[in-house]
């Protein structure tokens, strides 16, 4: 993560959350001078829209003309070369995405949805980056999965079963799955995070469970943001965005959910590719991800990330309960996967593996290698019930 003041983060994070019916008018929390930048922003990914979709769950969906949406006012992409879906389709399980997931109207052949952006988006986004190294997190923020890293191996991509959970989360807190890849050093860290979050600090006090991504290419000192929140990530999917609810979740003692996430590169059309089951949802261009070139990702993180609040607290992660080798009690990544110069998905070696737990007094993490039964494949268990550390 970016170096700047926890202190200050919590404070406007705290001022922002206190502020319940809050329109931003330019004079109650920002200055004049970054009102009007806040506008300018607001401009660029508000677009004029084909169509407008008010969805069931709240949100604004704008149907945007593929060519005309924010991704493409990056400065890096104004010549880029589209492409609607990859040239070499994946080959997979069965698409299940539709039993537990929405789906945003379809939009008109064309068009894209994308969600539309208010000011307090915004102010919220610029106050929230994800670490770039789970082993020298801030203390305000715990991780407890694997880390497996380049060690002569090439590694240009990422994937695994997720399973999916609502954890409980207060105002100020997030809690959230990932798959991390990451490149670069110091300040040039090129960073990509997708999976599933419970954040109403990004959401506007929504707790719903949804789906994400996350993209930087200097660490997130200047470059990068969550979803469509700035030009880069560019939506090719008609009625899927990265960050839509997901409308049922795994019951303890009872049935588990999972979605497979799949981030991967495509060298000959140099683009990385977002995959959620069979669905392509988008990608990022190399571009914009100077860091992921040749050599490929130089570490990947496969488990669960939270943060406090002012109070220290941290919330729930995964389903909530500590591993126990049970996969109805606690939160998994199954089918742990990577993927190499020919395209290829390969198991992760355990040789190769660093363990993380942030703080065993809340969270826990158990790696079980690998599992031939219900073709798992390599799997880790996570998660906790939080609390102080």
């Amino acid at each position: 993560m970016r170096t700047y003041t926890f202190v200050l983060v919590f404070v406007v994070m705290v001022f922002i959350l206190n502020l319940a019916n809050y329109e931003v008018d330019g004079t109650q929390s920002i200055s004049k001078e970054e009102d009007l930048e806040l506008d300018r922003q607001l401009n660029l990914l508000n677009k004029p829209p084909i169509k407008t979709i008010h969805s069931s769950w709240g949100d604004i969906y704008d149907c945007i003309d593929f060519y005309k949406q924010p991704a493409f006012d990056h400065p890096l992409l104004i010549n880029h070369k589209v492409q609607m879906k990859p040239n070499s389709e994946l080959k997979g399980g069965r698409d299940e995405t539709s039993i537990f997931r929405t789906h945003v109207e379809k939009c008109p052949q064309g068009t894209v949805p994308i969600r539309r952006t208010r000011k307090e988006d915004l102010i919220r986004a610029k106050y929230l980056a994800l670490s770039t190294e789970p082993m020298s997190a801030s203390p305000h923020e715990k991780f407890a999965g694997i880390l497996y890293k380049n060690e002569g191996e090439t590694l240009f991509g990422a994937s695994a079963k997720i399973s999916i959970w609502k954890p409980t989360v207060d105002l100020d807190q997030y809690s959230l799955a990932e798959i991390s890849l990451r490149s670069g050093w110091d300040s040039q860290y090129n960073r990509i995070h997708v999976g599933w979050t419970v954040n109403p600090l990004l959401y506007n006090n929504d707790t719903a469970v949804r789906n994400f991504v996350y993209w930087t290419s200097d660490n997130g000192n200047q470059t990068g943001c969550f979803n469509t929140l700035c030009p880069g990530f560019v939506q090719v999917n008609p009625e899927i965005t990265p960050d839509l609810p997901l409308r049922i979740t795994s019951i303890y003692e009872g049935i588990v959910y999972e979605l497979k996430y799949h981030v991967y590169l495509s060298p000959s059309e140099k683009k990385w590719w977002f995959v959620i089951e069979d669905t392509t949802i988008g990608y990022w261009p190399t571009e914009i991800l100077p860091r992921f070139g040749d050599t490929g990702v130089e570490r990947i993180y496969w488990g669960g990330h939270s943060m406090d609040n002012e109070m220290g607290s941290f919330p729930e992660m995964g389903s909530g309960h500590l591993p126990d080798e049970k996969f109805n009690h606690a939160a998994s990544f199954s089918q742990i996967q990577y993927d190499n110069a020919s395209g290829n998905l390969l198991d992760v070696s355990d040789n190769k593996l660093t363990d993380i737990i942030g703080c065993k007094k809340i969270y826990g993490m158990d790696s079980y290698g690998y599992l031939e039964d219900q073709d798992r494949r390599h799997t880790i268990q996570y998660g906790g019930p939080g609390g102080v550390c």
